[in-house]
């Protein structure tokens, strides 16, 4: 309902009072043009360089989209049913999974942290991949931490062909792999290894062959959107500059995204997760950091969500209590930030 209301003022005040205007904001647009139309015969181009492109934006929340249209959807109402329903697919498969990990009391903590979590607000509010692709990571973890392997790499092959955050799947399975190995075992989770990143590079071969360029995906990130991998220089030359508004977004911004890792490294090493878990977090936000264009933003923190998981499993009630109250009254606070003040707070 809080997010509801902040759609409704955030339409009001930016968007001449349409509904679908806050839904539809930043980088929504573009899965909803891949929806609609695919990809680009030809790759647009500005002056010799490539240019902003749905090429940039991977096919599985576009495809499911297109798919929820059958049913006499408009793109909007389809991307929001989409986005719904995997949304409360991800929160059920963090419920499974942290009961899994730790207990039931644990799986309940957890999926109500995980539902209110502010990052979320981009996630439940704009028509961005999320949702799909925490439900995918989530159940491909599931299916780790269950022992079936091939099953969790082609989920998690579904997954990184819905976002490449997805790829530290990769290397949470390579733990187990690795400790198969060293007692001389062929570990079944050498198939997940190989599988979860498949659609990811998948989606780059099917671009390199469309565009004939092998190194297509990266040109168009550092050509269009400036991103590359500078090991956390530009993040680290922000971090001074407390009101300087940066590619990662507003330096007091990343400031508060450093204090919810710290928070998310000491709660992992209190709960004792399983080293695929653990691994998986670490590599993600080791990504979020080398990345020039990423950072710990809201949004891109969300993928962390098995330290809610771990938050659950050692917080104190009150504590947890008053984790989500805190959540609750920043969550829509979040979305409405991003869709009503959209460049003094960066990209979401």
């Amino acid at each position: 309902m809080a997010l509801v209301l902040a759609d409704v003022l955030a339409a009001h005040v930016s968007y001449a009072s349409s509904l679908d205007g806050p839904l539809v904001s930043w980088d929504s647009k573009w899965y909803l043009i891949v929806a609609a139309h695919g990809y680009p015969a030809v790759a647009p181009t500005v002056g010799g360089h490539l240019t902003y492109s749905a090429a940039g934006f991977l096919p599985v929340f576009p495809l499911l989209i297109r798919l929820f249209t059958v049913f006499h959807l408009s793109l909007v109402s389809a991307a929001l049913a989409v986005s719904v329903i995997s949304g409360a697919v991800a929160t059920l498969l963090v419920w499974r999974l942290a009961t899994r990990l730790v207990d039931a009391t644990a799986g309940w903590n957890a999926a109500v942290l995980f539902m209110l979590f502010p990052g979320m607000g981009i996630s439940w509010g704009l028509l961005y991949s999320e949702s799909v692709g925490l439900a995918l990571v989530a159940g491909s973890l599931l299916l780790m931490a269950r022992g079936q392997w091939i099953w969790a790499g082609v989920v998690g092959s579904i997954a990184s062909a819905t976002s490449p955050l997805a790829l530290p799947l990769a290397l949470a399975a390579a733990v187990p792999a690795v400790q198969g190995l060293r007692k001389r075992q062929l570990p079944g989770a050498l198939f997940t290894v190989l599988l979860a990143p498949t659609g990811f590079l998948g989606y780059v071969a099917i671009l390199a062959l469309r565009y004939h360029d092998v190194r297509f995906w990266w040109r168009l990130q550092t050509q269009a959107w400036g991103a590359s991998v500078d090991f956390g220089r530009s993040l680290l030359g922000l971090l001074p500059h407390l009101w300087k508004l940066g590619y990662q977004g507003p330096a007091w911004l990343d400031w508060i995204g450093l204090a919810a890792v710290a928070g998310a490294a000491f709660a992992l090493r209190r709960a004792r997760l399983p080293g695929c878990v653990n691994a998986y977090c670490i590599g993600l936000l080791v990504l979020l950091f080398a990345s020039n264009s990423l950072g710990f933003k809201p949004r891109l923190l969300s993928w962390a969500f098995p330290a809610l998981i771990a938050v659950a499993a050692t917080a104190r009630p009150r504590t947890w209590l008053a984790g989500v109250v805190t959540f609750a009254c920043l969550l829509p606070i979040v979305f409405f930030a991003y869709t009503l003040l959209g460049n003094s707070l960066g990209q979401p």
